[in-house]
């Protein structure tokens, strides 16, 4: 599967290959104490997920590549 296959589109090579830029926000579990209406309270630093904790997982889950 190449990336400029689209379904029913065919490739004209006169516009050129675009890029995707993709942002996402990774959290674990237990996350909705930050944004709970009742007794709120902070995720603790141990519990936040590392840049480069999120990078390995998006690569090992969805066999992409990252760029930085």
């Amino acid at each position: 599967a190449e990336h400029t296959d689209f379904e029913g589109v065919k490739y004209d090579p006169e516009i050129g290959i675009f890029g995707m830029d993709v942002c996402v926000t990774l959290e674990r579990k237990g996350y909705r104490i930050k944004r709970r209406k009742r007794a709120k309270t902070k995720v603790p630093r141990k519990h936040r997920i590392t840049r480069e904790e999120a990078m390995e997982f998006v690569k090992k889950e969805f066999n992409v590549e990252v760029i930085e």
